[in-house]
C-alpha cells in the first residue's frame, strides 16, 4: 500500500502525490494548489481527505513540523535542480542556498547526491 506523507504546518497539511488514476485526481482536485503543484489540506478538511485517500488505498503518515528538517536537502540554487522539485513539497531559499522539502524518504536520499543535511541555521528556519 502506498504512503503518503503530509505535512503539517501550524493549522495546515501539505503533500505531493502523482495519482495515477486521473478519478482520484479529480476527487482530491479542490485541495490542488496548481501554483506550488502540491495538495494543500486546511484542519477542518482533514478528516474528509482521510476518508477519500483510504477509500482508493493510500495510507496516511503526518509528519509534525519538528520532523521536517529530516525531510531536507540543502542545494546551492545555482545547481540545476528542476528535477528534484517534482519530488519537493517545498522550497525556501536562503542566501545563495535552497531547502528542498522532499516528499518522503526516497526522495530525500536520491537529492542527497547533489545537496547536504540542514545545519543549525537552516533547522532554526525550518
Amino acid at each position: 500500500m502506498t504512503v503518503i506523507n503530509l505535512f503539517r504546518v501550524g493549522d495546515r497539511y501539505f503533500f505531493k502525490h502523482y495519482f495515477r488514476d486521473r478519478g482520484v485526481f479529480e476527487e482530491l482536485r479542490p485541495y490542488y494548489d496548481s501554483l506550488e503543484y502540491r495538495f494543500e489540506v486546511w484542519e477542518e478538511e482533514m478528516e474528509d481527505l482521510v476518508k477519500k485517500l483510504r477509500f482508493h488505498g493510500f495510507n496516511l503518515k503526518i509528519v509534525e513540523e519538528d520532523q521536517i528538517p529530516d525531510y531536507t536537502v540543502i542545494i546551492d540554487k545555482y545547481v540545476k535542480h528542476k528535477d528534484l522539485l517534482r519530488n519537493a513539497v517545498d522550497v525556501i531559499e536562503l542566501g545563495d542556498e535552497k531547502a528542498l522539502v522532499m516528499k518522503d524518504m526516497v526522495a530525500k536520499e536520491e537529492a542527497l547526491d547533489r545537496g547536504r543535511e540542514p545545519d543549525e541555521e537552516w533547522r532554526e528556519r525550518l
